[in-house]
């Protein structure tokens, strides 16, 4: 499994599944959650994010 958060630097988010929709345009269907700072989504297989720029961090959490 592999599973990204996304965060943006200094904001929360108003709408994280619009902006992981725009990180990660791929995505179908797959599991995602948000508390409002963050966004998770877990793939099968490893994924490219899109690079929207300096203030949205996509980091791949380690599984356990």
């Amino acid at each position: 499994m592999n599973t990204y958060r996304i965060t943006m630097v200094g904001a929360t988010l108003s709408d994280p599944y619009g902006l992981l929709a725009a990180v990660f345009p791929q995505r179908n269907g797959e599991p995602a959650e948000s508390d409002g700072v963050s966004v998770t989504v877990t793939f099968d297989t490893p994924q490219t994010p899109a690079d929207l720029g300096p203030l949205v961090k996509v980091e791949l959490i380690p599984s356990p």
